[in-house]
């Protein structure tokens, strides 16, 4: 599929604050059958990028780490809320009593075609990407550098460069512990949660478990 066919299809459909705010909104203000259909289309896509379990269940642990790298933490409850239950109004999502949600295979075709065209968009952002890389790794080198002779805050910002450029996974990563431990940045748990879960959301599995450090030390905080 051409790139401009796939951007102009995901145009206000990828999961960020506003777009999921405005399809909810969409959601609970449609009243004819035909509003209801063009609600639906544009909803599916949304389904297209949710992460899965088996069985077809929504992973809310993931979905939280990818709004959380477009979003502020304190507003991913509420966007959660906006995007789970404004899909199950239109049930391309199933409620259960368990309290998760699941897609709603009556519309799996659907949502497969979603999940492909949801792909290629994000392929194309990491072909994008990849163009910066090289320049990214350089960066992320000179930080690790300045790091390792205790200049924290130029290796902050170096990995900041490369986060920048290319979502560089191991300066989200660098960037997270430094977050956590104040080193070169101002102390945030919040930051360092962020920074923990761009890596994770770019395949970097090394920051699962400073994720559940960070975590257990906002709990702790409370």
């Amino acid at each position: 599929m051409e790139q401009s066919k796939i951007d102009a299809m995901m145009e206000g459909r990828t999961l960020t604050k506003e777009n999921i705010y405005n399809m909810y909104q969409m959601v609970r203000n449609a009243s004819d059958t035909e509003e209801k259909k063009n609600v639906m289309k544009h909803s599916v896509f949304f389904v297209g990028q949710l992460p899965l379990r088996e069985n077809h269940v929504v992973d809310v642990a993931k979905t939280e780490r990818i709004l959380n790298t477009a979003m502020p933490l304190e507003e991913i409850g509420e966007s959660m809320q906006y995007l789970l239950d404004g899909l199950a109004t239109q049930t391309l999502l199933i409620k259960k009593e368990d309290g998760s949600y699941e897609v709603n295979t009556k519309y799996e075709k659907t949502v497969i075609k979603a999940r492909k065209i949801a792909r290629a968009y994000q392929l194309e952002q990491e072909k994008a990407r990849e163009e910066t890389l090289p320049k990214a790794k350089k960066m992320y080198q000179m930080g690790t550098k300045y790091y390792h002779s205790g200049q924290y805050t130029e290796a902050a910002a170096c990995f900041l460069n490369a986060v920048e450029m290319a979502d560089h996974r191991m300066a989200c990563y660098s960037l997270a512990m430094m977050y956590k431990e104040g080193k070169g940045v101002d102390m945030s748990l919040s930051e360092a949660l962020y920074y923990a879960r761009k890596a994770i959301v770019q395949g970097g599995v090394i920051a699962e478990p400073l994720e559940r450090e960070i975590l257990l030390a906002m709990g702790s905080a409370d």
